[in-house]
């Protein structure tokens, strides 16, 4: 039941933050180098690298909430930061600011 409960949260999450911010995979991957692009597949709307970088766009940056809320261990997360942040275009210790201003779309 908590599985089912999980993937229901995850789906509504995504579908909700991507109405507000539809364009945020495309505009993630942009501050990515081109052959490190984050790819989804065929029926994800986020995955879990993503949803942690969307909830750091919506303004939470510590590793325990965003474990807290994603049902991870902070070390699961800190590992999906670092993994994303290693990815990066230019300076990755920027990656996180330049995430915060990717705008939404009302």
């Amino acid at each position: 039941m908590i599985d089912k409960e999980v993937k229901e949260f995850y789906h509504n999450f995504d579908e909700t933050f991507l109405s507000i911010y539809p364009n945020f995979v495309e505009k993630l991957n942009a501050l990515l180098l081109p052959e490190e692009a984050i790819e989804l597949k065929k029926d994800e709307l986020l995955n879990t690298e993503l949803r942690v970088y969307a909830l750091i766009r919506l303004g939470i940056n510590d590793s325990v909430q965003i474990a807290e809320l994603l049902r991870y261990s902070k070390h699961t997360i800190f590992n999906y930061r670092v993994k994303v942040r290693n990815k990066a275009k230019g300076n990755r210790d920027e990656l996180e600011n330049k995430v915060m201003d990717i705008g939404a779309s009302f």
